[in-house]
């Protein structure tokens, strides 16, 4: 059965590059994909140029879907290929698997 996973995307972009000019036309391309639940991003707060991403999606095959898309995942590399460094690292991770655990802060101190 497949489960809800998170797309984890490590980017290095290119010095002094605003990548939050071309997020809206980003997450528009998103939005549209069957699947896609949710985007969380930032940069790393001891290398600036350097942002973590994680995409939600219902599943994998969803993500996949949307890799062999056309157009839209074309136009999305389009804009990526425009600001990075160096390729991105991607990987997926289930959360909510019967292996993982989530601790709450009180039970952790």
């Amino acid at each position: 059965m497949s489960q809800p996973i998170t797309e984890i995307v490590q980017v290095k972009f290119k010095s002094n590059i605003s990548i939050e000019d071309q997020m809206p036309e980003f997450t528009r391309l998103l939005e549209r994909q069957l699947g896609f639940l949710q985007l969380a991003w930032g940069r790393w707060v001891e290398s600036p140029d350097n942002v973590q991403m994680l995409l939600n999606w219902d599943t994998i095959e969803s993500h996949h879907r949307f890799e062999k898309s056309g157009a839209d995942y074309a136009a999305l590399g389009v804009i990526v290929k425009s600001l990075v460094a160096e390729p991105p690292v991607v990987y997926h991770v289930n959360f909510k698997s019967d292996n993982g655990l989530t601790i709450s802060a009180a039970s952790a101190a």
